[in-house]
């Protein structure tokens, strides 16, 4: 990560969304023009490879982060656990 601090943090809590993380972060970097953001994937352990799909495109764009929860689940908590997270 650069030393930067985003304006906008998004998070997106996740389970089973691998055919649909590179096309949110191509609609975010749409929208999001001219503003400093970041993107945190918070996967609730999705077995369809959710994390790898994050995590692979967040090596080539700083603005990318995931977090992978194992044992735990539930909406809320993932939201709660990625705002902890962002920047």
């Amino acid at each position: 990560m650069t030393d930067r601090t985003p304006e906008l943090s998004v998070i997106v809590p996740c389970y089973n969304e691998r055919p649909n993380v590179a096309p949110m972060i191509a609609k975010l970097d749409a929208a999001l023009g001219g503003i400093d953001w970041e993107v945190i994937f918070v996967d609730d352990d999705s077995p369809d490879g959710t994390a790898a799909a994050a995590r692979a495109l967040g090596e080539s764009d700083t603005r990318v982060r995931c977090i992978r929860r194992i044992g735990r689940r539930g909406l809320a908590g993932a939201c709660l656990e990625g705002m902890l997270a962002s920047q």
